[in-house]
């Protein structure tokens, strides 16, 4: 998910109907990523349902392990990214039947696995929802638990559904630049990126606004920028776990606050200067208090740091961050 929309924020301006708007949709950038948080909602649901906490990490090392067919990047748009997105949303039984756009007598799989360079893992995002599925079936019959099952069945199925087919073919257009927002646009994919119709600004792949590593953003005023842009990251997620633990609808709006707020504000901009916010990992997790009290401590005062950061950086924000939103987030936390 957030690989996904750290290449919407870094496609230019005149390709804002690819990136579309905060919709649940399989048409637009955004809207798969907003049917991906849902997604993401969902299994943290389920998590808390069988007595576990929520998870709102992501790889915090350069590995790799058997859940990941690729490993984790934040990059812009190309065709290899492209070819990844593509694979890994597919259902591996039609993709093997899919024709490519260009020729009906090449196979898309056999076009991506050149465009990637070789053999390609054989992990699918549906593979993971496969096992959620095998993983219930086998609690249900082991009885030990009371869950609406056959619910839960439905819900993962459609999840997957979703991926191999809406998310799958919004992929696909883009990949083999069907899309009609740039099928008129010859080799799209293999313009150099600094040509100005080329759809991804240059942006850093992998960046970070920690220092002493190698893809640390280097301009002083960038990295604060993107630190800020961090922090809001954070003070997300932190609202989510807790959303997440008590089905709380407060947080989650304040969450989507953030998001589509300063966030959001900040993740657009910095594109455009050729930087962008790294979403980099929060070490301490997103559960850190030793109960819902402490949690909600630290929520504040990331809040709080947040909005005192950002008013020390007040010469440097885009135009339309809102800088008043921290005080009332802070009056509903």
């Amino acid at each position: 998910m957030v690989q996904y929309l750290y290449s919407a924020y870094a496609l230019k301006p005149e390709y804002a109907g690819i990136v579309g708007g905060p919709a649940p949709n399989s048409t637009s950038l955004m809207g798969v990523i907003i049917e991906e948080m849902q997604h993401l909602r969902g299994v943290n649901r389920l998590l808390v349902e069988l007595g576990a906490s929520p998870v709102l990490t992501r790889q915090d090392f350069p590995y790799e392990t058997d859940l990941y067919p690729f490993p984790f990047e934040l990059a812009p748009l190309n065709s290899v990214r492209l070819a990844k997105y593509t694979y890994c949303e597919a259902d591996p039984v039609r993709l093997a039947r899919v024709r490519s756009v260009e020729s009906n007598s090449v196979y898309l799989v056999d076009k991506m696995r050149d465009t990637l360079g070789g053999d390609i893992a054989a992990n699918h995002v549906g593979k993971l929802y496969d096992a959620v599925i095998t993983t219930l079936a086998e609690l249900k019959e082991a009885g030990d638990l009371e869950l609406d099952y056959n619910a839960w069945f439905q819900e993962i199925g459609d999840v997957k559904a979703e991926g191999e087919f809406g998310h799958f073919q919004f992929f696909h257009s883009l990949y083999e630049a069907s899309h009609p927002l740039i099928e008129d646009i010859p080799d799209i994919w293999s313009l150099p990126a600094s040509d100005t119709r080329y759809p991804s600004y240059e942006v850093p792949v992998n960046p970070t606004a920690y220092d002493g590593r190698p893809t640390s953003i280097e301009d002083t005023d960038l990295k604060a920028l993107a630190w800020l842009g961090n922090m809001n990251y954070w003070s997300m997620l932190l609202l989510l776990d807790s959303a997440y633990r008590s089905s709380a609808a407060p947080e989650v709006a304040l969450a989507n606050t953030i998001m589509m707020g300063p966030l959001n504000s900040i993740a657009r901009y910095l594109p455009t200067r050729g930087s962008a916010v790294p979403f980099d990992p929060l070490s301490l997790g997103f559960n850190p208090g030793l109960n819902e009290e402490a949690n909600k401590r630290v929520t504040r005062l990331m809040l709080e740091e947040t909005r005192d950061f950002a008013r020390s950086l007040e010469n440097l924000l885009p135009a339309d961050f809102n800088i008043e939103i921290y005080d009332q987030l802070l009056n509903e936390v």
